[in-house]
């Protein structure tokens, strides 16, 4: 189970640690800068900085494909049967070979790359003509001496994830969704509902072989404290349904992911209600979190099972366990930790959570992992249901 931290310390921490690189030189991964090198066109330039260094071979510009595609809205996969490197983007998709100086793309239409891809320690590496011959992006080196710098006129529009063999692109300012299988230009599968989309990132998986789930985390606000966590059910290349659980503000309340079926059926919350849909989006049930917690909060689901409910308000970041049967409510913390911590908790002005993590059940006994406040120790706890 997936923790995810308030953006409290994450973030502002994280922030500060760029501005340090920044002012050393370039920080590989960073959102594009502007270049000076615009001065000398119209056209504005980006600079990136590489964890691998280009080189110039063949007469040829060399990049780490891997590295760059990212940067330019590309995803690489690879066909093990027909042993292809697969580099697709929304509009134009590469299939190419190590050892090969050319690359074919959609109508089947192949192009010169002037030199062979090649693989270097490892890394696959492909002539800049690639990019600039089939996606129209093209890529250079403005100072010889920083191999690993550089620059294009391309800026990354969208968020992108994969599971298997589908891939996804969601525009990060429209919300727009785009998905298909590698190697394949994708389609438009609907569009996704945030406020102030932001700080972006997101996962996939895949359910069955028609179904897709994608969680997508937006920090956004200053200091980037806010959070929305978006749940999007694709189903037959549709968006079927979507929940967005929005919660933040100057707090070190931990919220653990939610927690992703029950018995079949995809786990939608907003933080108020949790709904129960089917594969095709049909819902089978609907949670109301705020009567079962005794209070309207925003509230993670982190556990369900037939007989009981693990949730968490984001006000107090105390874990509940909730009796399905009679809907009876228990703090956890009150019977897992010792009186000093208690104290601590409940008199503690930044908003700590309890520490407690579920990992699993044995029978009627539940077991947590607890992480103690201001500590990196982790001990085991157990509450049995039973009793």
């Amino acid at each position: 189970m997936k923790v995810h931290s308030n953006p409290f310390l994450k973030r502002v921490t994280a922030a500060f640690g760029l501005i340090l690189i920044v002012w050393a030189g370039f920080a590989p991964g960073l959102s594009p800068s502007p270049t000076a090198a615009a001065a000398s066109s119209k056209q504005e330039l980006f600079t990136y900085g590489l964890e691998h260094p280009t080189f110039k071979q063949s007469g040829q510009l060399y990049v780490p494909l891997k590295e760059v595609a990212p940067l330019l809205d590309l995803q690489v996969g690879y066909d093990a049967n027909r042993k292809e490197v697969l580099v697709t983007g929304l509009q134009q998709f590469a299939k190419l070979k190590v050892g090969k100086s050319k690359a074919t793309g959609k109508n089947n239409v192949t192009v010169s790359l002037g030199a062979p891809v090649r693989v270097v320690k490892g890394d696959t590496y492909v002539p800049a003509t690639l990019l600039s011959k089939m996606f129209g992006i093209p890529i250079s080196v403005q100072n010889a001496k920083e191999p690993q710098v550089i620059a294009t006129a391309y800026a990354s529009k969208y968020l992108t994830m994969r599971t298997g063999n589908m891939l996804f692109w969601m525009n990060r300012t429209q919300g727009t969704l785009y998905a298909g299988p590698n190697g394949q230009l994708p389609a438009k599968a609907g569009k996704v509902t945030l406020q102030s989309p932001d700080w972006l990132d997101g996962k996939a998986r895949q359910v069955d072989g028609s179904t897709f789930v994608l969680d997508v985390n937006n920090a956004h606000g200053e200091p980037h404290i806010f959070n929305d966590w978006c749940r999007v059910l694709i189903h037959d290349g549709k968006v079927a349904q979507q929940a967005v659980m929005s919660f933040g503000g100057p707090s070190l309340v931990h919220l653990m992911e939610n927690v992703a079926s029950s018995e079949g059926l995809i786990v939608l919350n907003d933080g108020h209600q949790a709904k129960l849909v089917t594969l095709e989006g049909q819902l089978a049930e609907t949670l109301d979190l705020d009567q079962l917690g005794g209070a309207e909060d925003v509230y993670s689901l982190e556990a369900m099972e037939k007989d009981f409910l693990l949730i968490r308000p984001y006000s107090t970041g105390r874990l509940l366990l909730i009796d399905r049967q009679s809907g009876e409510r228990t703090a956890l913390y009150l019977s897992l930790l010792d009186q000093e911590i208690i104290e601590q908790l409940e008199s503690d002005d930044l908003g700590l959570n309890d520490g407690l993590v579920y990992t699993g059940r044995s029978g009627s006994v539940l077991n947590f992992s607890w992480h103690p406040p201001y500590s990196s120790e982790t001990e085991t706890k157990s509450f049995d249901m039973s009793k």
